[in-house]
């Protein structure tokens, strides 16, 4: 008999507790399912504010506070750009602050990230960006050539922009080069 029980056991949990507790009341039942939800809620409550505490926010609030921001990347030239012009423009009601965006080059299968930090040596990120404002940002792409030699054979480029809070956006993609795929 208790070797039907450890096979029903293994084989369904569910089907081996009902078995066993056939003979429990229907209001012990009810309260053990209430003392359950309450210890649910308070875990759930716990792990709420444990995220909201480690995400630094300003309430509850702040997630529901929607940025749109319009992020744009053009080019001088056709193939093999000099200088590549980001544009973020905030057409959002919200305001908000933008980290240093990173420009990423593309190969098929490789990538390469950049984190831009400002313009000659000065560091301007985080940027404040209110409502219905722009702002413009000039990159030279010689100086990324410099750095490595490889980034010539990339075959696009685009920024990737995140705030403070979290959210992220992305620019078109350019195309820096001809292709075989392209």
């Amino acid at each position: 008999m208790l070797k039907g029980y450890f096979f029903l056991l293994f084989i369904s949990p569910l089907l081996s507790f009902s078995q066993l507790a056939s003979g429990v009341e229907k209001e012990t039942l009810v309260w053990i399912i209430i003392v359950l939800i309450i210890l649910l809620l308070a875990v759930l409550g716990y792990e709420i504010q444990r995220f909201l505490r480690k995400k630094k926010s300003k309430g509850l609030f702040s997630y529901f506070r929607n940025v749109k921001l319009d992020v744009i990347l053009e080019k001088d030239r056709l193939f093999r750009p000099q200088v590549l012009i980001l544009t973020i423009r905030n057409i959002g009601k919200n305001e908000a602050d933008i980290d240093a965006p990173v420009l990423e080059f593309r190969k098929i299968w490789t990538t390469r990230k950049f984190k831009l930090n400002g313009k000659n040596g000065n560091q301007i990120y985080p940027m404040y960006i209110g409502p219905d404002k722009m702002h413009q940002l000039n990159i030279e792409t010689s100086s990324f050539h410099q750095y490595d030699r490889e980034i010539k054979s990339y075959y696009w480029a685009r920024i990737l922009v995140s705030d403070v809070e979290g959210r992220k956006w992305k620019s078109n993609k350019v195309k820096l080069r001809k292709s075989l795929v392209t």
